[in-house]
């Protein structure tokens, strides 16, 4: 006799929903129409930068779950998830995004990540393939070009108004409105002790990692994959073209920084759509 079936999660919108997770907090966002479990399309699951959280993703969360659930977890060590990392490589990050989805009670999904999320996320498609359906990749750490080390130790000390707008400003191609929110929230976080420490133990936990170049064979994995980058981005600026396996789209977008998703988020929720 089957199991009856599993009652979907209900909408959360941008209010985090929280479970126990080994012990421990961990928090999401459900931007969809759709609750989990609902739907025939594979859910996106949406991995954020270091230093952000669920709402780097506050573009996108409604335009890409007209049709489907949109998860945007909070990565450990941000937001309302713990601030327990553990060792804090993106393979144990990954390893603990792949629990997530299976705590969802979810089999596969499709995974969008930024910057050091668009990293764990690659290191889940080579850990669990079968549980990957696609995966975009924006602004990805390591993939044959070099981080702006400096900005990332400003970043995860950035526990002063003036010292987040620094930060904040240079996520983005031209200054402009996002700029001042984004620092005030940053400084809300980065103020905290407990917070920072978190921030920095991930930093110095991948800094080897993220400063080795991947090469071909040691970065395409087996799952659909596209590349979404910003032209002017200077702090993971663009792998060269030639880098890029073939059968891979590499979409380079003028006019935009390390935050394609926010500075372009139309063009980025219709590459997004297209693919996934």
């Amino acid at each position: 006799m089957s199991a009856p079936p599993r009652p979907a999660i209900p909408i959360g919108r941008t209010r985090r929903q929280v479970m126990d997770l080994a012990g421990r907090p961990a928090a999401w966002i459900n931007g969809g129409r759709l609750g989990i479990g609902e739907g025939t399309l594979r859910p996106l699951v949406l991995l954020h930068g270091l230093a952000g959280d669920a709402l780097t993703w506050q573009f996108n969360l409604a335009a890409l779950g007209t049709d489907r659930a949109v998860l945007a977890p909070d990565l450990p060590g941000h937001g309302s998830s713990t601030l327990e990392v553990g060792p804090g490589h993106v393979d144990d990050l990954a390893r603990w995004v792949g629990d997530l989805i299976d705590a969802w009670g979810l089999s596969q999904v499709d995974l969008v990540g930024h910057s050091l999320g668009a990293r764990i996320a690659l290191s889940l498609a080579h850990q669990q393939p079968a549980k990957v359906g696609h995966a975009t990749l924006i602004a990805c750490a390591g993939l044959g070009s070099d981080l702006d080390h400096q900005f990332l130790d400003r970043l995860a000390d950035a526990s002063d108004l003036e010292q987040s707008r620094l930060a904040a400003a240079k996520l983005f191609a031209e200054p402009g409105p996002l700029v001042e929110p984004m620092a005030r929230a940053l400084t809300l976080r980065q103020s905290v002790p407990a917070n920072r420490a978190a921030i920095k133990a991930l930093l110095d936990a991948n800094r080897a990692d993220l400063s080795e170049r991947l090469v071909t064979r040691d970065w395409a994995p087996r799952v659909p994959v596209q590349l979404i980058w910003g032209a002017q981005d200077s702090i993971v600026p663009p792998p060269p073209v030639h880098s890029i396996p073939a059968g891979i789209p590499f979409h380079l977008l003028p006019d935009a920084g390390h935050m394609p998703h926010v500075e372009a988020a139309s063009r980025v929720n219709a590459l997004i759509g297209s693919f996934h």
